[in-house]
């Protein structure tokens, strides 16, 4: 949450040449309301259905890069299913700076609570090793612009692609 996944995953397209997607767009697209009215009419476990409805509708789609929310790898599906679209990369940063930076969005359900920092603070502190063992690789955005960023997902996708093809 607050990585720049989505600004980033659309510069990434530019270098590669792929379509971007993002599974927030794609869900608020087909369900014809905003995640925030999904989460307060639905809840939670109806959004991640939706999420993981999005990951299945995406497979053997070559050419994309896709943004997902933060919360996707809560299911042992969904992280499997990512593998199977392509590499996956976990986008960090500071947690000062990824708070900072969600602060200033109020479409932020998880976050509506009494005290967001301490929430914000609990989400990843609980995801952290989750992305560890989802991703392919870490890229730490805090000391880099999105287009650096970017550039530093396209060589190390290269670099993870062809792990799994050497072995």
């Amino acid at each position: 949450m607050g990585c720049g996944k989505s600004s980033v995953g659309r510069r990434l397209a530019g270098l590669t040449g792929h379509r971007f997607l993002d599974t927030d767009e794609l869900i608020v697209e087909r369900a014809g309301q905003p995640i925030t009215e999904i989460f307060a009419a639905q809840g939670e476990s109806a959004f991640r259905d939706l999420e993981t409805a999005e990951l299945t509708s995406l497979q053997g789609i070559c050419g994309i890069v896709l943004a997902t929310g933060g919360g996707i790898v809560l299911r042992e599906e969904n992280r499997l299913q990512l593998k199977e679209i392509g590499v996956v990369a976990w986008l960090d940063a500071s947690p000062d700076l990824l708070f900072e930076r969600v602060s200033r969005n109020q479409k932020r359900p998880l976050l509506h609570t009494e005290n967001p920092r301490k929430t914000f603070d609990q989400l990843l502190e609980s995801r952290r090793s989750i992305y560890e063992t989802a991703a392919d690789f870490r890229v730490d955005s805090t000391a880099f612009g999105h287009e650096e960023t970017a550039q530093l997902i396209f060589e190390e996708s290269r670099r993870a692609l062809a792990r799994r093809i050497h072995g």
